[in-house]
C-alpha cells in the first residue's frame, strides 16, 4: 500500500512541476496563473501523498511488532523422494510451542484480540453469568455465580473476584492486615 502511495507522490510531483514550467512563457496571462496555480497545488499534494506514504510504512512497521508470533507449529512434514532415488527424505518433527500462562492475570488470553473476534463479540455478547447461590456469613452477603465468580457485599462495599482463589487471597490478606 505504501509503494502504491509512494508511486502517486511521484506522478503528482512530475504533474506539478510540468505544469509550473509550463507556465513560466504564459505567466502573464490568466491561462498562465492557473497553470502556475495548478502546478503549486499539485506539488503540495506530492508533499502530504509522500508523508502518508511514509506514515503507512510506520504503521505496517508497528503493526508487525505488536501481532504475536503465529500460533503452535503443529508438524511440519517434507514429501518422501520417489523410491527409485537412492535417499529417501525423512520427515522433520517440530515440536509446539509451549505457552507459559501468566501468573498476573490468568483471565486473560496475553494477546490483543483480532478484528473478528471483536465483531464476533459486538454481534453476539455474551450473557451475565448466572446466579448460582447465595449465603450470608460474617455480616457479608455473597453471590456465586455459574462462571466462577463470586460478588461479595461487605460493611467496606462491594467486591467482585473472578474465582474462589482471588476470594480467598483476598481474605487471607484481609486476615493478615487485621
Amino acid at each position: 500500500m505504501a509503494f502504491v502511495v509512494f508511486a502517486l507522490s511521484v506522478v503528482l510531483m512530475i504533474a506539478g512541476l510540468a505544469s509550473g514550467f509550463m507556465s513560466l512563457d504564459l505567466l502573464p496571462t490568466g491561462v498562465g496563473l492557473l497553470y502556475a496555480l495548478g502546478g503549486a497545488v499539485a506539488v503540495s499534494m506530492a508533499l502530504m501523498a509522500l508523508a502518508l506514504a511514509a506514515l503507512i510504512r510506520r504503521v505496517d512497521a508497528l503493526t508487525a511488532l505488536v501481532q504475536p508470533p503465529p500460533a503452535n507449529v503443529v508438524d511440519a512434514k517434507v514429501e518422501t523422494a520417489p523410491a527409485h532415488q537412492a535417499h529417501q527424505a525423512q520427515p522433520i518433527e517440530i515440536a509446539p510451542v509451549e505457552d507459559e500462562p501468566s501468573p498476573v492475570n490468568e483471565n486473560r488470553a496475553g494477546r490483543l484480540p483480532t478484528l473478528g473476534e471483536i465483531e464476533h463479540a459486538i454481534e453476539t455478547p455474551e450473557p451475565p453469568p448466572g446466579l448460582i447461590g447465595r449465603y450470608s456469613s460474617g455480616g457479608a452477603n455473597y453471590m456465586i455465580f455459574d462462571d466462577g465468580s463470586i460478588e461479595a457485599e461487605t460493611g467496606e462495599g462491594t467486591f467482585k473476584f473472578a474465582s474462589m482463589g482471588d476470594f480467598k487471597r483476598y481474605l487471607a490478606d484481609r486476615k493478615a492486615r487485621s
